[in-house]
This record gives structure tokens, C-alpha cells and sequence, in this order.
């Protein structure tokens, strides 16, 4: 049986390269959380690989991610290999795509073009906190949020400014569209809400909240794309 693994279980992960280098990425991190259910979710969307899971190997692998548990489990993933026999001498290669997962003692070879490209290279090109232009959208909804009522105190997770047109073209009075999850669903049990608001501001009036909806049970695909990874 193919082990999953679950997002709310995860603590920590940690790729490391045997020539050097290594990350570790924290589930208390809101933005390292989002890359974090991306690597489980490449787990758990994998097919398994009918070859050996063992390496066979002399030497340490060449990657290597740890997956701390909150339980203080850890389960691993290491880069597959093909091995073949030429006149007693053993020749050793990647497979590419392949990975191999150990979890509950449990050792699966799986297929999985991502998991092989992030464990090699990817993590190394993984942002360091908020990108500049999220933390602009940020300061803005959180601006624009204290305007809301207590009934949507919780939609604070992945906010986003959807959208900003000028009124009549003048650059002091804008129509602002934005987004935000609700942060209560974050460890995975339900799925996310979502609201979207859309509102004035002007040098007269200030901020005019104009309308907000609700949309409930947002598909996993819309809360990536919702929370910039959708790619």
C-alpha cells in the first residue's frame, strides 16, 4: 500500500545535497506552509513505480528530503536509480522521475516528475518569504479588511487585490476589487471559503465598502491559485 501523507501532520521539511546545501522549511511559516502541501500534495497524487525501492547504492544519495512529523515521526524521500549488471560490474544511474518514499517503514518507488525535479533542484529556487508584490497586496487588504464587520474576521488568509480601476481615470479615486480565504481551513479538514469584496476609495468619501460576497467550498485548484500557487 502506498503511504499518504497528510497536510496538518507535517511540521517541518528538509532537503539537504550530499556536496552541500540545505533548507528547511517550517509549517508555522505561513508562506513556507503553502510550499509545504505542495510537496504532500505531489506525494499523494503519484502513481506507484513497479522497480526495486532499494538503492543498492555505496555511497550517500545525491538529495534527500526529510519530512518531520508532529508526531516525531520522519519519513523520506531520496532520488530513484536504475542499476545494471555488465560482467559482474554494477553500472548505477538517476531514474528520472522516480523517487523513493519511506514512511512507516513502508518503502515505495514512486512516479513523479515534480518530487524528482524539486528534490534535485527546485527547492534551491523556492522564494525566501513574501515575494515584494505580495507584501504590497497585503498592506493593502489589511487596509481595506478593518473597514469589514466582525462577520468575516476570519478571511484573512492569501488576501489579494484582484483588481484596481481608476474613477474617470483620476489616480485618487479608485474601484478596488479583492479576495481573501478564510483562515480557519488551513490545516485541510474543509475546504477554504473565499470572499471577494469590492469597494471605492476616494479623497472625499474615503473607503466605501460596496458589496461582499461568499463564495463557499472553493476547489483546491482555485485556493492554489487563490494563494499564488497555482503552477
Amino acid at each position: 500500500m502506498q503511504p499518504k501523507v497528510e497536510e496538518h501532520e507535517v511540521l517541518a521539511i528538509q532537503v539537504s545535497r550530499s556536496n552541500g546545501g540545505s533548507r528547511t522549511f517550517k509549517f508555522n511559516d505561513g508562506y513556507e506552509e503553502v510550499i509545504i502541501n505542495k510537496i504532500v500534495n505531489w506525494i499523494n497524487t503519484s502513481s506507484s513505480a513497479e522497480r526495486p525501492t532499494e538503492l543498492e547504492l555505496n555511497q550517500t544519495p545525491l538529495s534527500k528530503i526529510k519530512i518531520r512529523m508532529k508526531n516525531g515521526e520522519i519519513a523520506t524521500i531520496e532520488p530513484a536509480y536504475h542499476c545494471i549488471y555488465e560482467k559482474q560490474a554494477k553500472n548505477c544511474i538517476l531514474a528520472d522521475g522516480e523517487v523513493i518514499l519511506t514512511k512507516s517503514k513502508i518503502k515505495v518507488r514512486l512516479n513523479s516528475v515534480e518530487l524528482f525535479d524539486w528534490l534535485l533542484v527546485g527547492w534551491k529556487f523556492e522564494s525566501v518569504g513574501a515575494p515584494k508584490e505580495e507584501l504590497l497586496e497585503e498592506t493593502l487588504y489589511t487596509r481595506y479588511f478593518n473597514y469589514l464587520n466582525n462577520t468575516y474576521s476570519d478571511f484573512i488568509m492569501c488576501p489579494a487585490i484582484d483588481k484596481i480601476e481608476r474613477i474617470n481615470g483620476d489616480t485618487r479615486r479608485h474601484i478596488i476589487h479583492a479576495s481573501a480565504l478564510n483562515y480557519g481551513a488551513h490545516h485541510g479538514d474543509v475546504p477554504y471559503d473565499r470572499i471577494r469584496i469590492t469597494l471605492t476609495d476616494t479623497p472625499e468619501e474615503g473607503v466605501e465598502i460596496n458589496r461582499v460576497i461568499t463564495e463557499k467550498a472553493v476547489s483546491r485548484k482555485e485556493s492554489l491559485l487563490q494563494c499564488r500557487r497555482g503552477n
